[in-house]
């Protein structure tokens, strides 16, 4: 008998994905929906955590509260919306201190203020542990909005940051590493809004998503996405920071495993014409790396001269 612990997440979001017909502008299967409203849409995203499951040693409440809020407006960021708010609902147990509280609530607002959004509203409820609920609204011109496909032969691939960071951040924790960059990525990830916003405007991204799964498994959803399109990534040119190296070589991590599939990095990865390089590079400045490019039949990662698979698997829910 199948159980969600032998089919994993992604069979279950599949499943509800393929048994949903939807009227709106974009419905399940990419970052977040959408609805049409005039020449624009509105985008929304839902995203749940606990703190049992969710989070790690050291982090406090105002992180936690942060955390939920990011992971929300990430998903908006990768449809190059520009985000309006949040609901936030939270379960929690009626011992939690009332400071605790408010620290989490501080942690969910100032992330909402730093990427341009607000609390919209939400609820509270009593229930075991700390389970926070958040959906985020963005707005975006319906022409602009940016997809999980969409990728043509030819494309180059690019992410806005380094990637491993957050399993360097998990790593150092674990292992009690000094690595302070790495653990407040881990904690307190920043959504690419901004960016986002940049790459629907500028007419040149053909496709987008955040880097919530790992590195390898965006890139396979982008190239299922856009039927008939693979990538060949160098391994040389993903940004991978000092810091985070040493964290691998301190805890004798795999680097690949680290890098490719481990994920909790919410930065954007995306496809776009090479004739657009020029502008990104000078209106994304730190924020743009080029990974690759869109060709051949399957999607590989070169290292030392060697083709690698890029394994269609990342963190999962229910298996992981």
């Amino acid at each position: 008998m199948d159980t969600l612990g032998t089919i994993g997440e992604k069979a279950l979001v599949n499943e509800i994905v393929k048994n949903t017909h939807s009227r709106v502008a974009l419905g399940p299967g990419d970052d977040a929906a959408a609805i049409k409203i005039g020449d624009k849409c509105i985008v929304i995203s839902s995203d749940i955590m606990s703190k049992k499951t969710h989070t790690s040693e050291g982090m406090s409440y105002y992180d936690i509260g942060w955390f939920a809020a990011a992971v929300n407006y990430s998903d908006v960021a990768a449809m190059g919306a520009a985000p309006i708010g949040i609901l936030v609902s939270l379960f929690m147990e009626r011992d939690l201190e009332v400071s605790c509280f408010r620290e989490l609530m501080r942690g969910v607002r100032e992330c909402s203020e730093a990427v341009g959004g607000e609390i919209l509203g939400g609820d509270t409820k009593e229930g075991a542990g700390i389970v926070i609920s958040g959906t985020a609204l963005g707005i975006v011109d319906e022409k602009k909005m940016l997809k999980r496909g969409g990728a043509k032969p030819g494309d180059l691939i690019a992410v806005t940051g380094p990637i491993g960071t957050a399993a360097a951040g998990f790593f150092a924790v674990q292992f009690n590493v000094d690595a302070p960059s790495v653990k407040k990525t881990l904690f307190t990830p920043f959504p690419r809004t901004k960016e986002g916003c940049i790459l629907s405007d500028s007419g040149y991204v053909t496709a987008c998503m955040d880097i919530t799964d790992g590195l390898a498994y965006s890139i396979n959803e982008i190239s299922r996405h856009s039927r008939g399109v693979y990538f060949q990534v160098d391994w040389e040119k993903i940004p991978i920071t000092e810091e985070t190296k040493d964290v691998i070589s301190k805890t004798n991590s795999d680097e690949i495993e680290t890098v490719l599939y481990y994920g909790g990095e919410y930065e954007l990865v995306f496809t776009f014409d090479p004739q657009g390089e020029e502008y990104l590079r000078r209106v994304l400045g730190d924020h743009f790396y080029i990974i690759g490019e869109a060709k051949g039949n399957d999607n590989i990662m070169i290292k030392n001269g060697k083709p690698i698979e890029l394994e269609y698997r990342g963190w999962e829910h229910f298996k992981s």
